[in-house]
This record gives structure tokens, C-alpha cells and sequence, in this order.
């Protein structure tokens, strides 16, 4: 049990400096202006955008701005938080890992909610309009 314990910290840990590290570095990217960072993060970003045509982060609209504000106000800090307890073997770092994980679900479910089930936004308004009567 002590073996998994350990893998789950560090893979846990791991992810918390990642986020620690990239929330602030290029997650900020997509709201604050270019010219607060150093070249070669910029052109980081901009490889990326390139290489991997995430349209999204290209262009982002309003709720994925929104997004990236809560990554900065509330994922950043509990990740932190949550890599210092791991390392500390603070007993509150359960929490925190919680706190995070769930925040990720979240995230990636209105982040790949889209590409799962695109077919929603096609059947739905049909769905509404021959079902029910909306008034104005």
C-alpha cells in the first residue's frame, strides 16, 4: 500500500509543478498582452498555436478567457499549495489534490465537451423547437 501511495504523490506532485510551472509562464498568455513576457516564451506559444493548430488558444473566445483567469485565480495557488504539502507531508495535501482534481474534471469537460459530443448542439435546438413552444 505504501508503494502506491508514493507513485500517487509523485505522479500528483508532478502534475502540480507542471501546473505551478505553466499556469503563470503560458496559460497568462492567452489574456495578458505578449509584450510582459520574454521572446523566447512568446515564440513558445506561438510554435504551439502553430504546430498544433489549437484554434482555441489562437483565438480564444470568452468563456475560455474566462477559463484561464480561473486557472490563474484558483489552479495556480492550490497547485503550490499542493506541491509543498505533498513534499512536506502535510496532512492537508489530500484536500488540496482534491480541490485541484476536481477543478481539472471540470475544465477538461467543458474543454473537450465539443469534441465528445458535437452532435448536441445539431439535435438539441431541433429537439426544442418541435417539443416545446418558446414565447418571446
Amino acid at each position: 500500500m505504501a508503494v502506491v501511495t508514493v507513485a500517487v504523490d509523485a505522479v500528483v506532485a508532478l502534475f502540480s509543478l507542471t501546473m505551478a510551472v505553466a499556469a503563470p509562464l503560458f496559460d497568462s498568455q492567452v489574456v495578458l498582452p505578449p509584450g510582459l513576457y520574454p521572446a523566447p516564451l512568446v515564440g513558445i506559444f506561438r510554435w504551439f498555436i502553430a504546430e498544433f493548430g489549437h484554434y482555441v488558444v489562437a483565438d480564444p473566445p470568452p468563456f475560455f478567457r474566462g477559463l484561464v483567469w480561473l486557472d490563474l485565480a484558483f489552479l495556480w495557488p492550490v497547485s503550490v499549495a499542493n506541491l509543498y504539502g505533498i513534499l512536506a507531508r502535510r496532512r492537508w495535501s489530500a484536500a488540496t489534490s482534491l480541490m485541484a482534481g476536481v477543478y481539472m474534471l471540470t475544465y477538461l469537460v467543458v474543454q473537450l465537451q465539443p469534441s465528445l459530443l458535437p452532435i448536441t448542439y445539431h439535435v438539441l435546438p431541433r429537439f426544442l423547437q418541435r417539443n416545446f413552444v418558446i414565447r418571446a
